[in-house]
């Protein structure tokens, strides 16, 4: 008998070739469910890649990094050290009812609201990504995670900066985790999403939208990533223009194909992002 194990990779990528020409879905990939980003980016996240999505503060890189997660099956890990895993099935709710997030945690919901939590929670049961909060921030406890939920396919992971272990040497300790999780996501074979922010970013130029250089760390991101992305929403800077919930995410570095962005819309009242080809 043949095992996987001895079928050479060329064997594999030709196999994978005539699964896609019968329309069956390739396993190494790992689709968003956002149209617009699958199809840029052949298909979905690939199993063993990291992929880097970073913006300016309140931009929503959490809130986009959380709607992935919800989407992707089967179920996703999520690895927050931005709050309790409480809080973040709270906006998972908040997100899949559109309900407002502070009508939620305040308890003043219309009784339309709360059918709409009501059936928002029984759709979460099932497909809602396993939450848990970093409280060491490393590398070892994040691998113990990914140990311990062996069906995930793609780890979210909220924030880079929240593997950082010691001040000393910022932006070295922080460019060791960036490679680290490259290598975890091919040791587990999962595909990894990994928040941060943009400390090089230039508030003051003309066009803020995020560049590779922005992610600084002395280009470990642009070197270790497989895929960059980067988070830009005009309504940030520019209130007054009529772009309410514009969003685009440029893709910055593609291993695997072409450069370009995909539009979204945000709804700031359940801080939900949605493709603009969805209706």
């Amino acid at each position: 008998m043949t095992h996987p194990t001895d079928i050479s990779p060329l064997t594999r990528v030709v196999a994978r070739l005539d699964q896609a020409a019968r329309g069956q879905v390739d396993p190494g990939i790992v689709p968003t469910r956002f149209p617009s980003l699958d199809r840029a980016i052949g298909g979905g996240f690939h199993r063993g890649d990291l992929v880097v999505l970073g913006g300016d503060d309140s931009v929503g890189c959490s809130a986009l990094g959380l709607a992935i997660a919800l989407r992707v099956s089967p179920r996703a890990l999520m690895l927050t050290g931005e709050m309790r895993a409480e809080r973040a099935y709270e906006r998972a709710l908040a997100m899949g009812a559109k309900v407002s997030l502070e009508s939620l945690r305040l308890g003043v919901v219309t009784e339309e609201e709360r059918a709409k939590l009501a059936t928002a929670a029984v759709m979460l049961r099932d497909r809602a990504p396993v939450i848990e909060t970093i409280t060491a921030g490393t590398l070892a406890e994040i691998d113990r995670a990914v140990e311990a939920t062996p069906t995930a396919s793609l780890v979210l992971v909220d924030s880079l900066e929240c593997l950082l272990e010691r001040e000393s040497a910022h932006d070295e300790a922080l460019g060791f985790a960036v490679l680290g999780l490259k290598r975890l996501a091919m040791r587990r074979q999962v595909a990894v999403l990994l928040t941060t922010h943009l400390p090089q970013l230039d508030r003051h130029r003309h066009d803020r939208r995020p560049r590779l250089t922005d992610f600084g760390l002395r280009g470990a991101i642009g070197t270790h990533a497989d895929l960059v992305l980067g988070l830009y929403r005009e309504e940030l800077y520019e209130a007054d223009l009529g772009i309410s919930g514009a969003a685009e995410l440029l893709l910055l570095k593609n291993r695997d194909g072409a450069r370009g962005y995909v539009d979204l819309y945000f709804d700031s009242r359940y801080s939900r992002f949605e493709d603009v080809l969805e209706e």
